[in-house]
């Protein structure tokens, strides 16, 4: 018993002494004590800088405070090379930018091949089949994935992603080629169509509800009919706001000899072939992700606007690679479609993109500075609009700005044009469309790789769908 003590006596002082380090160890605070508030209470000295911002503040907008007045001056209205313009289209309150300016690079074509100096195609008319084509996308994916728990990741990017209106140019071209295109007179905008956040709402609540009967229901046969009963309700939905799609309609128009033709009957997808006709297939879609491995090839699953056609597909470069085929494109008298960060380090006002046209660091007497790879490893970078190139201001072979046709309307930016210094290209431009004919080989080449397929929740996911002004 003696020993047995003794024994127990040791065990307990080799515990005391093994956690005396422990014991003796401070514990970092993790909250706000009353210590860390008063450091950073005497780390302010209010000066007569701050002072003045801080009045400013008070009853102004940071971004109007901060404009860089040395930017704006040096940026001037010139270009070296613009391609003929044509007039601004305005995509009001809806995510329909990478609709407007595909079409927009469609425009120029069926300007020249049906002898007028402009034209417009109805951006509702494809809107309406956009959504019905991603509604039954949403609903094909639930039934595939019916199984899966409600928390599960995959299904919960379903729910918040029945209808977006968000899309690239792939999603575009699919629907142009299914469906075709009509004159914006023949399937006018609707306020629904120009402001879409009340149908999306209600698109979002009736396909849930299918969602929910789909999932509960194990025959195929019940599920496919629960989907065409869906399908129907969304297309009363959409027929309600956007109006029914013409199978055929009849126009005429004026040349540019303001001479009047004579009316012709067309299908839609007929009128494309004969007013446009370019096939769309040589339009090649390449993205700069630095958080991603350069010369391969990738896809984002259920990306695009009709289900049983490829995801989108795009060979991921270096951003000097996306530079140099758009420089191309656009010195052929080529637009280019494009895909950036419109909100970063952007002027409406004065249609401004360039770096520091806002002066932050002189307001708050701090840098902010990420690296162009930084900001994709921090989800801080993402294309959020999409324009078109339409011009280049050349310095010898260097480009030095673009001009940048947005579909805002005319009361931004110049008339609705945007100057873009080429240094914003570097950080906030992450995809551009052009022919294949601007693409060296070498870039070609990737595309004969088998793609990586990214889940539908990649930062690069489509979105692209920030409203209109």
């Amino acid at each position: 018993m003696k020993y047995f003590s003794r024994f127990v006596i040791v065990l307990i002082a080799a515990a005391i002494l093994a956690g005396a380090p422990a014991m003796a160890k401070k514990t970092r605070p993790t909250g706000l004590t009353p210590e860390i508030l008063k450091e950073l209470s005497q780390s302010l000295k209010m000066d007569s800088h701050l002072t003045f911002a801080r009045n400013a503040l008070a009853d102004t907008d940071a971004a109007k405070l901060t404009l860089n007045r040395k930017i704006i001056n040096h940026m001037d209205d010139n270009f070296s090379h613009r391609i003929k313009d044509i007039s601004i289209t305005n995509q009001e309150r809806s995510g329909r930018c990478w609709m407007f300016a595909g079409l927009n690079i469609l425009r120029p074509i069926a300007a020249k091949k049906l002898g007028i100096k402009d034209i417009e195609f109805s951006e509702n008319y494809l809107f309406f089949y956009d959504k019905l084509e991603k509604a039954n996308m949403f609903l094909e994916a639930v039934m595939k994935t019916r199984s899966l728990p409600m928390d599960n990741r995959y299904i919960e990017f379903l729910m918040n992603h029945t209808t977006p209106d968000g899309g690239y140019w792939a999603g575009l071209a699919q629907l142009v080629k299914k469906y075709g295109v009509v004159p914006k007179s023949i399937m006018p905008e609707t306020y629904a169509s120009s402001h879409s956040g009340t149908i999306n709402r209600t698109l979002d609540l009736k396909l849930k509800e299918y969602a929910l009967k789909i999932r509960a229901e194990k025959n195929i046969d019940k599920q496919m009919a629960l989907k065409i009963q869906a399908l129907k309700d969304v297309y009363r939905i959409l027929a309600v706001n956007f109006g029914i799609p013409p199978k055929t309609f009849r126009w005429r128009y004026k040349d540019k000899d303001k001479k009047l033709t004579q009316y012709k009957t067309w299908t839609p997808v007929q009128f494309y072939n004969d007013a446009i006709g370019a096939p769309l297939d040589d339009y090649i879609t390449l993205e700069s992700v630095p958080t991603k491995e350069f010369g391969r090839l990738y896809q984002i699953d259920l990306d695009k606007s009709v289900y049983d056609r490829p995801n989108l597909t795009f060979a991921n470069v270096s951003i000097n690679i996306l530079r140099q085929v758009a420089l191309k494109s656009v010195l052929a008298d080529t637009p280019v479609w494009f895909g950036c960060d419109v909100g970063k380090e952007s002027s409406g006002k004065t249609g401004i993109m360039a770096p520091g046209i806002h002066d932050m660091a002189s307001l708050y007497g701090m840098d902010f500075n990420l690296t162009r790879k930084q900001m994709f490893e921090t989800y801080t970078d993402a294309p959020t609009h999409a324009m078109v190139l339409t011009g280049v201001d050349m310095n010898g072979e260097q480009p030095v700005k673009w001009l940048v046709e947005n579909s805002w309307g005319k009361k931004f930016g110049h008339n609705g044009f945007y100057y873009m210094a080429d240094k914003w290209f570097d950080y906030y431009v992450q995809v551009v469309v052009v022919k294949k004919e601007f693409i060296p080989e070498n870039v070609l080449k990737i595309f004969n790789q088998k793609a990586t397929l990214l889940p539908p929740w990649d930062p690069m996911y489509k979105v692209l769908t920030l409203e209109g002004k």
